[in-house]
This record gives structure tokens, C-alpha cells and sequence, in this order.
């Protein structure tokens, strides 16, 4: 009678066992799989490489061993993630596990074949683009990719492709299966199931600490072909299926318009005071119409990540946030009741660099369509070499792709510093702020007097989470004598990087109007928007606070009246102030008013800062555009009343820039067609 007992015994512990036992023989034949695939990735960029290395590239060969090591790391990551989705199948009869892998490979195979193609049409990884396929006349695209592609070769490639990845997928699977099975059986092996799990994670990962492996680290070196390659094919599908997917749908040409309280573009003309009455009038009309008087002078503008308005009202010998940067204001424009247009870095940088409410507009879709009335197409009209230059890495957001298609020269980012600066260290984010000033320091010393330059720059060490360079002695802040609000357990983390990010921009002024470049350049910097950790601004008295951010300039010249300085306005009227300082008079859209001249009493009483997210200010009241019972009087306490026509001129300032892009991009499709 025990016999029997206990064989039931054996065949039931058998079979509760088969599960977890499955799940770890598959977790390990995907790691495996997993592997083999990531070092089949890296033959084939290896390939890929010496395909179209470019003649001369002596110079790549620095920075291969980065491009190589980051792309194994991409390869890594992928094998992870298709390992951790497909390791249930994986573990169970070899007949089932040989079909998953033979899939698997198959698609790694034949994205990397497309990615290879792709890249030696577009000169681009991958991106957003093919999914024009679907988007366009997709019977045309197949009828261009059959004339313009080497079909014969690219089917040869796909097959050698295939086979060489199942080969040695299924070579190393069925091998890791069959050793599993043999050794990997007794039930004590079941508690390596959980560290085989913390593995794939971290490998998926692709960091041991910070943010995983992502879109920002292509950009590995300074190198615009080696970091082409270092995605591959499923790391650039993913990518530009992220793009795609987050990109705006423009819509219909009115959408805008309509959201703002107008039926057409001709009653926003209408009520912002233009006459015109054609799509054509109304743009130009939008248009600065001066004379362009070019005095050769260089323009420097910062995007200073987070750079709230509020400390500079704190600014003391105890509460020293502004450090350097306190000495270097007496002779400088500070715009001290100044609005950011929107609440993000990117939202922020398309609003200035291109005066659009609808963001994201220049990567995904559209991100081919130029938009020729921005910043960066006035200055190239003007004359001047233009270079966007950040501490970060420019694979955020494509920024290395996209600024290049609307009109800057040279994209600059941290690894292109790291090469500039050897040793160069940093964050999560890319490399600290000092080195993006001292590059541009050396760039305004070397560039030619008859040849004006503007720089874009964007820095990025005070952002979560709040890191500083080793060799920076941080102030001493005491909590308790922070006027504002003190909640956030990250504040004076916060307030650290906001001192330290003062501290060089104060060293790098200072570096100007000493250098031979001083008087021939203008400097000014602005915040993106408002830091995180100050506070909800729940109550009345402090929400004027909520959205405000320095705007100063150094190297304007001549003086300017106080009244001027503490006007309401924001981030759309920067370039229409900064454009006459240097003598560019057209070529741009007039977003807001020139803030150097001095307001006359009705000045004064129309000036609003004006928003994207909705918000408009007066001297006397805050409100939410087209909302008449949000209006709150400033200061609280105050006697206001709504006045609709100015709330008109808001809405209708935003809902023809809005047109302005909606327009521009239907056209701009149409003319593709």
C-alpha cells in the first residue's frame, strides 16, 4: 500500500512543480536567447558600420569604442524586454519554445534589415517618417520603395539575415532547454527564479541607477553618424513609434480658433486689430515689418532649466540663492513681473524658439515640415551663424534631428562636451552647467567679427534630482528662513542647484564683458518655467507666483525706465525685444510688444502677460482667458473689473499663432501631395 501512496505522491509533487519549473527554464532560455540576440545586434551594427563608414572618418575613431558600448547596452535592453514577455512559452516542450524563438528572431532579423536600408535612404535610424506608409498614399510609397530600393539585394539580405539570427537562437535554446531539463530540475533550484527576474529587470532597464536606458542616450558621442547607428532596429522602432504616437494631430485649420471663442481667423485678426482679411494678410500682418539695420552684435539666450522668479524676491546675506549672479544685476534689464508661456521644457522651448501653442509640433509627424518664421530662420536671414548648445543630451525629444531642420547650424550636447572637455562629469541629465558655459565662452572668443552668432542655450543641472559637482561647496541654507513655502522635502536640495546654476551663469557674464567679444554681444536668460518644489501657490496673495520666471539681459546698452522693467509680459515678448537690440527688424512673428520702450499711461494699462496654458495677467487682475468669474484682483484686496475687450486681444493674440501653425502645416502637406 505505500507504493502506490507513495508514487501519487511523487506524481503530484511532479505536477504542482511543473509550473514554477517551467517559468524557470523559460526565464532562462530567454536570457539566453536573449543574449545571443543582443551579440547578434552587434555584428550586424558592426556591418553596418563599415558599410557606410564615411571617407575621411579618421576622425569617428575615438569615439567607436562609446558607440559600440551604448549600442551593446540597446541590444542588451531588448533582448531583456522580449525575454521578460515571451518566457512563459519558453519553458514547456522544445517544439513550442523552437516557434517562439524562431519568431522572435525572425522580427529582430528583419527590423534590423530595415533599419540598415532605412538609414542609407534617410541617412536617419528608423524614425517617425515611416509610418507615412500608412498616413500618405501608401500604394505610392510601395511604388517608390520598388524604384528607388534594391529589392533583389535587400531580399538576399533579409534571408541571410534571418537564417544567421534563428541559427544562432535556436542553436543556444534548444541547448540552454535540454541542459535545464537535465541538471535545473530538483525544486531547491526554484529560488534562482527570482533572481533571474531582478536580472532581466535591470538588463531591461539598461542602468543600475537613474532613469532607464532611453531616446536621450543615442546621443553617446559627438558624432552625428556614430550615433545614428547605435539604436538598432528595434530600439529605433520603438522610438519613432513613441514619437509618432505623442506627436499632435493638428486638425482641422479652426480647431484653435474655436478652443479661443472665435469662428474663423478673420474675427481673431479682427479682434486683435488687424484689417486684413485673407490667410496671406493676416500672416504677414502677424510679421515684423522693420528694417533689418544688422549691428553685428552676437546674442547669447539662455533656457535656464526651472529658473523660478520667486528666490530672486529672497535674495539675502542668510538666504543667498543668487550668489554670484547678485553682483552681476546693477547693470543689467531685469524684467521682474515677467510670465513663462508654458509649464514644461519642451513646451517652453517651442513656444520661444517657434511661438507655437500646439506642442509638441516639431518632432513625430510634422517634424519635417520647417517652420520658417521662428527665431533660429530670422537670425539665418539676418546673417548670423546659429548654434543650440545644452548641457544635456539632444536625443531628448530629437532635439540633434529636429533643431538642424529648423535652422540651427551645430546642435551641441553632453557628449559633444565630453570630447571638448575631457573628464567633463555630471548628472542623470548629461554633463553639470560649467561646461556648457565654458564652450560657449570659447565659441563667442573664436568666432569672427564680421560673422554675428546666436547661441540657444539650455541647461539642465538644477532638475530633479538635485545633484551637484563634487568640487562645488554648497551654501548653508537654513530652512526655516525660507519666506515661501517650505513643504517639499526636496527644497533645499532645490534651492542648491538653483544657487549653483546662478553661480555659473554669473561667472559666464562676467567672462563676457571682459572679453574682447563684451561689447559686441547682448546675453539674456530666461527660466523654461516655474521650479517644482516651491509650493502649490494655493492661495490668492501667491498665485501671480505660479507662473513667473526671470527675464534679464545684459549688453542692451542703453538705460531703460523702471516702468518698463516692471510691466506684466512674458515669454512672448522676449524676441520682439531682443530683435531691435541687435538690428533685425522682419523675418519674425511679432508675438508680444518691444519691452525696451517706455510705456506711456495707456501702454501700461494694456500690457498682459500672455500664456499657452491660458492664463493672462494685467497690472490690475490675473484670469483664465474667455472665463470672466475666474478674474482676481492684483494685488489682493484691490478694486478691478473684467474687461472683455482685453481678454478678446488675449484670446485672439494665441488663437492666430495657433492658426498661424495649423495653417502652415495643412499647406505645407498639401504642397507635399
Amino acid at each position: 500500500m505505500k507504493k502506490p501512496i507513495a508514487s501519487l505522491s511523487t506524481a503530484l509533487t511532479t505536477l504542482l512543480l511543473a509550473p514554477p519549473r517551467a517559468v524557470l527554464h523559460g526565464l532562462s532560455v530567454g536570457v539566453c536567447v536573449g543574449w545571443v540576440l543582443a551579440v547578434w545586434f552587434s555584428l550586424a551594427r558592426v556591418l553596418m558600420l563599415a558599410y557606410y563608414w564615411p571617407s575621411p572618418g579618421t576622425d569617428l575613431w575615438a569615439e567607436l569604442p562609446v558607440a559600440l558600448a551604448m549600442g551593446f547596452r540597446f541590444d542588451l535592453k531588448m533582448g531583456a524586454i522580449a525575454a521578460l514577455l515571451l518566457f512563459p512559452l519558453l519553458g514547456w516542450r522544445w517544439r513550442v519554445s523552437a516557434v517562439v524563438i524562431k519568431v522572435w528572431a525572425s522580427l529582430f532579423a528583419l527590423l534590423t534589415v530595415i533599419n540598415f536600408y532605412y538609414y542609407g535612404f534617410y541617412k536617419l535610424p528608423i524614425d517617425s517618417v515611416i509610418f507615412g506608409l500608412a498616413d500618405d498614399d501608401t500604394l505610392a510609397v510601395l511604388h517608390t520603395i520598388w524604384q528607388d530600393f534594391p529589392i533583389a539585394q535587400i531580399m538576399l539580405v533579409l534571408v541571410l539575415a534571418v537564417w544567421s539570427a534563428n541559427a544562432a537562437a535556436l542553436r543556444l535554446g534548444q541547448r540552454a532547454l535540454q541542459w535545464l531539463q537535465h541538471h535545473w530540475i530538483r525544486a531547491r533550484y526554484l529560488v534562482l527564479i527570482p533572481l533571474l527576474l531582478v536580472i532581466v529587470l535591470l538588463v531591461g532597464k539598461g542602468t543600475l541607477k537613474g532613469m532607464a536606458l532611453q531616446l536621450d542616450n543615442v546621443t553617446a558621442t559627438s558624432k552625428p553618424f556614430l550615433n545614428n547607428v547605435i539604436p538598432n532596429g528595434v530600439t529605433a522602432l520603438y522610438n519613432a513609434w513613441d514619437a509618432y504616437r505623442t506627436s499632435t494631430d493638428i486638425g482641422e485649420e479652426d480647431t484653435g480658433l474655436k478652443t479661443y471663442g472665435f469662428a474663423n481667423y478673420q474675427d481673431a485678426a479682427h479682434a486683435y486689430g488687424i484689417t486684413a482679411t485673407t490667410p496671406e494678410g493676416v500672416q504677414r500682418a502677424l510679421m515684423a515689418a522693420g528694417r533689418n539695420k544688422p549691428n553685428g552684435k552676437n546674442l547669447v539666450f539662455f533656457q535656464m532649466e526651472s529658473w523660478s522668479a520667486e528666490p530672486f524676491r529672497y535674495q539675502s546675506h542668510d538666504m543667498d540663492v543668487l550668489a554670484g549672479l547678485s553682483s552681476q544685476l546693477h547693470n543689467a534689464w531685469v524684467f521682474n513681473n515677467f510670465d513663462a508661456a508654458h509649464n514644461g521644457t519642451h513646451p517652453a522651448l517651442e513656444a520661444i524658439l517657434f511661438n507655437t501653442p500646439v506642442t509638441p509640433i516639431t518632432n513625430g509627424k510634422y517634424r519635417h515640415i520647417t517652420l520658417d518664421w521662428g527665431v533660429p530662420f530670422a537670425f539665418k536671414k539676418a546673417g548670423y551663424d546659429t548654434l543650440f548648445v545644452t548641457s544635456g543630451q539632444s536625443g531628448w525629444r530629437e532635439l540633434n534631428r529636429v533643431l538642424l531642420t529648423q535652422g540651427f547650424d551645430e546642435v551641441i550636447d553632453a557628449a559633444t562636451l565630453r570630447k571638448q572637455f575631457p573628464g567633463a562629469e555630471g548628472g542623470i541629465w548629461g554633463v553639470w552647467d560649467s561646461y556648457m558655459f565654458r564652450a560657449i565662452e570659447a565659441r563667442l572668443d573664436q568666432q569672427p567679427k564680421d560673422r554675428p552668432l546666436f547661441i540657444y542655450a539650455m541647461s539642465t543641472t538644477n532638475h530633479p534630482p538635485y545633484e551637484l559637482p563634487s568640487d562645488y561647496r554648497p551654501f548653508a541654507f537654513d530652512i526655516n528662513k525660507w519666506p515661501g513655502d517650505k513643504g517639499s522635502e526636496h527644497l533645499i536640495p532645490n534651492l542648491q542647484t538653483y544657487r549653483y546654476a546662478n553661480d555659473e551663469l554669473a561667472k559666464f557674464v562676467g567672462h563676457v564683458e571682459a572679453s574682447m567679444a563684451g561689447a559686441r554681444t547682448v546675453v539674456a536668460a530666461t527660466g523654461d518655467h516655474n521650479v517644482r518644489t516651491f509650493g502649490q501657490y494655493a492661495t490668492p496673495q501667491s498665485q501671480v507666483l505660479r507662473q513667473q520666471v526671470p527675464f534679464v539681459v545684459w549688453g542692451a546698452g542703453a538705460s531703460i525706465c523702471a516702468e518698463a522693467l516692471k510691466q506684466p509680459a512674458s515669454h512672448l515678448d522676449m524676441f520682439p525685444t531682443l530683435f531691435p537690440m541687435v538690428g533685425i527688424g522682419e523675418g519674425y512673428l511679432m508675438t508680444g510688444r518691444d519691452l525696451a520702450k517706455c510705456p506711456s499711461a495707456r501702454d501700461a494699462a494694456d500690457a498682459m502677460a500672455v500664456t499657452f496654458i491660458g492664463q493672462a495677467r494685467s497690472n490690475r487682475a490675473i484670469w483664465s482667458m474667455g472665463s470672466a468669474n475666474t478674474l482676481a484682483c492684483q494685488p489682493v484686496g484691490s478694486a478691478c473689473e473684467w474687461d472683455p475687450t482685453q481678454d478678446a486681444k488675449a484670446r485672439a493674440r494665441v488663437a492666430l499663432m495657433d492658426w498661424n501653425v495649423r495653417h502652415h502645416i495643412h499647406h505645407a502637406l498639401a504642397r507635399k501631395k
